[in-house]
């Protein structure tokens, strides 16, 4: 019998309406410049090393010089605070329509949730931001628990801060490797494929809802 529902955040929870490499052609479009140049510049940005995050601070670090790195290519260092304030992942978070219905039903039911993401920390504030935070017990963050999907580590450290066993907990995301990580450990996992089924129709074809 399951007792832990386990969910992917991006993807499965919320998303960004304009992805990355949009927002920034969005504000730069807007200063006039032309889109394959702005795509160079990109280009560029992306040879810069990524680090494994583990905080703010180095979250911050990193992804300033990446939009230093771009508005230099453009000739307008000026220019960097401006990407970095309004082109970061976590200012563009929109919850899908179904979620707040989903995380109701699954609480009257009495299921417990957690959350399972490959994620930068800021991630976990747009919990705050979506009013989420309140619907499950743990939010496990790559970024804090060093350990990364579909790595069993990571499926394994989940269901020990929920203390659980694999047979007692399902697992949703929305990227087929992520749902053979978990199941190699013998969690249910199920895929959501949001071109097909919302998260309701897909736990509710489960059961579950």
């Amino acid at each position: 019998m399951e007792r832990v529902i386990f969910l992917d955040a991006g993807g499965v929870l919320f998303d960004t309406v304009k992805k990355g490499e949009d927002r920034v052609h969005h504000i730069l479009a807007e200063r006039g410049f032309e889109r394959q140049d702005v795509q160079t510049a990109i280009g560029k940005a992306k040879m810069l090393e990524l680090p494994f995050i583990t905080n703010w601070e180095e979250e911050e670090r990193y992804f300033k010089r990446y939009y230093e790195v771009i508005a230099d290519e453009m000739g307008a260092g000026e220019l960097a605070p401006e990407l970095f304030y309004f082109c970061h992942y976590a200012r563009h978070c929109e919850m899908f329509m179904e979620v707040k219905a989903v995380l109701e039903k699954l609480k009257a039911k009495h299921y417990r949730l957690a959350v399972i993401s490959n994620a930068v920390p800021s991630m976990d504030w747009v919990f705050d931001q979506l009013g989420l935070r309140k619907y499950f017990e743990r939010i496990i963050l790559s970024s804090n628990v060093n350990k990364v999907k579909p790595s069993e580590a990571i499926y394994r450290y989940a269901l020990e801060e929920m203390n659980v066993r694999p047979e007692e907990a399902v697992f949703v995301d929305d990227l087929i490797e992520n749902i053979q990580g978990a199941e190699r450990i013998g969690m249910k996992a199920l895929h959501l494929q949001r071109k097909k089924q919302d998260l309701w129709e897909l736990l509710k074809e489960e059961g579950l809802i």
